[in-house]
């Protein structure tokens, strides 16, 4: 595994209605298997996230080839949050992550402004802009930043005492001359996650997500499998 380099902000909202208020750490482990380019993936983090809601997470995602014959080491993910309470029902979360592999770095601060409607149901909605810190040869056949835009919104949904649901669409905006997988500067990825909380330590979880259409124009859906354990 490559050395771990740097942190800086980000908010992962997965934790959002579970622990806003409450320190915890966490070891989390997931896997993710991706349609259209049959990848299949492993992710392994450690968060901690402070009685104010302040966090850090790093995380290590790993490539384990279409017939898991490997287990290759594709990037580190260091993210770290700050929300700041503006009344009982609003905040605003300064933030950002940082990818780090063989190519280069992405630096991606972002912004969101949250809402409580109630104890059970909370909305999110976040500018995230990505930023590459290498150049690439764009579609004019030109080197430059394969930068983009990122709108999120998030709904979290407390349905009963330990299951937790949330709906993210996101929409990408290329800023430069690159297309996104579909052939396109613009492109939607919406995902659904339910999380269980078994007792005070397990906390296992599903996801489903279209990432639009690769090249071919096939539907790219991602399916994702994951397990948190809490320590006291």
């Amino acid at each position: 595994m490559k050395k771990l380099h740097a942190l800086v902000l980000g908010f992962p909202l997965a934790c959002f209605s579970l622990n806003t208020l409450a320190a915890a750490t966490w070891i989390d482990n997931r896997y993710a298997h991706t349609t259209a380019s049959e990848k299949n993936q492993y992710k392994v983090g450690l968060g901690h996230i402070f009685d104010n809601g302040a966090g850090v997470l790093a995380s290590a995602m790993y490539d384990l080839g279409q017939d898991f014959d490997q287990m290759k080491s594709t990037f580190q993910e260091f993210e770290g949050w700050y929300p700041l309470p503006l009344n009982e029902k609003w905040s605003v979360t300064p933030g950002g992550l940082t990818d780090i592999d063989s190519n280069g770095t992405k630096l991606a601060p972002y912004i969101s402004l949250d809402y409580k409607f109630s104890k059970q149901l909370s909305f999110s909605g976040r500018y995230r802009y990505n930023h590459m810190t290498h150049k690439e040869r764009d579609f004019n056949g030109e080197m430059d930043y394969n930068d983009s835009h990122q709108f999120d919104l998030f709904m979290n949904y407390q349905a009963t005492e330990k299951l937790w649901l949330q709906l993210n669409p996101e929409f990408f905006v290329n800023t430069n001359d690159f297309n996104a997988a579909n052939g396109q500067k613009t492109h939607w990825e919406p995902s659904i996650v339910a999380r269980y909380r078994m007792d005070k330590h397990w906390l296992p979880y599903a996801e489903i997500a279209w990432l639009d259409q690769d090249q071919n124009h096939d539907d790219q859906v991602r399916f994702r499998l994951g397990i948190r354990y809490y320590l006291d």
